[in-house]
């Protein structure tokens, strides 16, 4: 469910554990149920669950292509970073090193192909949450998502 991962603030399901130095998430998002074009299903680095928190990730949508958004800090507008073509399945993976975020797309899980115009500097240091998004950007209806594949980096 949820209503989107935009704007300032987030309602959307994300299950998650700590990442407390560099690294990130990646995973193969199988499949995904259409409830809206814009659903959206992928890795995700977050500050914290607070819906307003800062967050990087790399999501996959049934109608859209794959994006990547961030916000800046908490509270703040989400930007639309980077976008290309794609659906599910796919490979897709979020990382950070120091306070640099980029996002991967692969073919196979195992070569990793940074998405051109996906870098970004963010202002999130510390502890973050690791883990996968999905909301159905639409209240009303549940948007089921299998993924596999998921590796902690």
């Amino acid at each position: 469910g949820g209503a989107d991962i935009w704007n300032t603030s987030d309602q959307f399901h994300f299950v998650w554990q700590n990442l407390a130095t560099d690294g990130g998430i990646s995973a193969r998002v199988a499949s995904q149920t259409n409830s809206n074009a814009w659903a959206k299903a992928g890795p995700m680095l977050r500050q914290s669950i607070d819906p307003a928190s800062a967050f990087y990730a790399a999501l996959v949508t049934p109608a859209n292509g794959i994006v990547v958004e961030y916000r800046p800090s908490s509270g703040a507008n989400a930007i639309w970073l980077s976008s290309l073509s794609g659906t599910v399945p796919t490979y897709l993976e979020v990382a950070r090193v120091g306070t640099t975020f980029t996002a991967y797309t692969s073919t196979d899980g195992v070569t990793w192909t940074a998405i051109t115009g996906s870098g970004v500097s963010l202002p999130m240091s510390g502890t973050l949450l690791q883990g996968l998004a999905v909301t159905s950007h639409n209240s009303a209806a549940l948007s089921t998502v299998t993924a596999d594949s998921v590796q902690i980096h």
